[in-house]
């Protein structure tokens, strides 16, 4: 066999290892220009801690980031009451004092601060007769109505406010079927638990991920590495998802138990008409839109409050005419992959709020 031959083999390896590099180096370039949204990392700010009342709270003065999708990629930085807000004014500086509370849509930390809902209703209020208007943001992400009725009778008497607005989300009633979960931080990853056996179990899951050190180094540098495992472990896989919680076929939700939860979610309205009877302030729950359904959270609201004297805003109609006015469609009003109120959405939610409120002038810049 001559020399050229017996080197053929080896050269045709070479050959097409090179393709085989310049196609990989190809369609990673590719990704990278392309983002596909399961490449991304979802991204959550350790920022929780448990709350013997609420399940958790938010960490006074933490800070974080909030990312996902790449569509999402927002940092986060707490106020002295541990909420994502400004700090609250002084009694003898406000004119007029709002209290918000809600889940996910108000907390809303995916977007800047100034586009939250609340920060926007706070200018409209201090544009149009109230220049010491003071909206304080009490939103944390994955609470239900019990939790909100909560935060209401802790601040309620601290804020004394003019106004107390419920910002009611659909899936706040399964919030609290599902049951009061805890939440913490651990090696960078949330935890979201209800028992301190399912603590333990996400603790170790957390661990045993982190000892796979060659896969994160290839996940942190590859979006081909990514969709690889997307494939592999499913899109809640730890290398992509910042937070870990049992899944809903380990969660208590017997018979019994749902009967007892839903009482506490009847009591809890029961709770948040007494209260607005009660607090000297005038109480709204206003209905937030829902991507697949706008009108989703106030049918879901209006089966749940039957007969109580409670006074339901909504602000949809608002929403609608500032959508035709803008030429936008209702689905603008969300992220493309994620179903929370993006910027945009927030700045027509918190201007249609304060129209509820009153101010009746058209905005500008939306």
């Amino acid at each position: 066999m001559s020399r050229s031959a017996a080197r053929r083999p080896g050269a045709v390896l070479a050959l097409f290892l090179a393709s085989l590099a310049a196609a990989l180096a190809a369609a990673e370039f590719f990704l990278r220009w392309l983002e596909p949204p399961a490449a991304s990392r979802i991204l959550y700010p350790c920022v929780y801690e448990p709350d013997a009342e609420l399940g958790f709270r938010y960490r006074a003065g933490a800070s974080g980031r909030v990312a996902g999708h790449f569509e999402i990629d927002n940092p986060v930085e707490l106020n002295s009451l541990g909420f994502y807000d400004a700090e609250p004014l002084d009694a003898d500086e406000v004119d007029l004092r709002v209290l918000a509370v809600g889940d996910s849509f108000t907390a809303a930390m995916n977007v800047p601060r100034p586009d939250v809902w609340t920060a926007v209703l706070e200018s409209e209020l201090r544009r149009h007769g109230h220049p010491r208007a003071d909206v304080v943001n009490l939103g944390i992400d994955g609470t239900g109505s019990d939790v909100h009725l909560a935060l209401l009778r802790r601040y309620v008497p601290r804020f004394r406010p003019d106004v107390a607005i419920v910002a009611f989300f659909a899936n706040d009633v399964d919030d609290v079927l599902d049951g009061r979960f805890a939440r913490e931080c651990h090696a960078g990853y949330v935890l979201a638990y209800q028992t301190r056996a399912q603590r333990d179990a996400l603790r170790a899951r957390v661990d045993a991920h982190l000892e796979r050190s060659a896969l994160r180094w290839a996940f942190e540098r590859s979006y081909l590495v990514r969709l690889a495992l997307n494939l592999a472990q499913g899109p809640h896989n730890l290398f992509r998802l910042g937070f870990v919680a049992p899944r809903r076929a380990e969660l208590e939700r017997g018979p019994r138990v749902l009967a007892r939860r839903r009482l506490a979610l009847r009591r809890s309205f029961e709770g948040l008409e007494a209260l607005g009877r009660d607090c000297a302030c005038r109480l709204l729950i206003v209905p937030v839109p829902a991507r697949r359904d706008l009108a989703a959270s106030l049918r879901v609201l209006q089966s749940q409050i039957g007969s109580l004297e409670l006074e339901v805003v909504d602000v949809l109609p608002h929403m609608v005419r500032a959508l035709e006015r803008d030429g936008r469609a209702p689905s603008d009003l969300f992220f493309v992959h994620d179903n929370h109120l993006n910027a945009y959405g927030n700045r027509l939610f918190g201007w249609a709020v304060a129209r509820a409120l009153g101010v009746d002038r058209a905005p500008g810049g939306q």
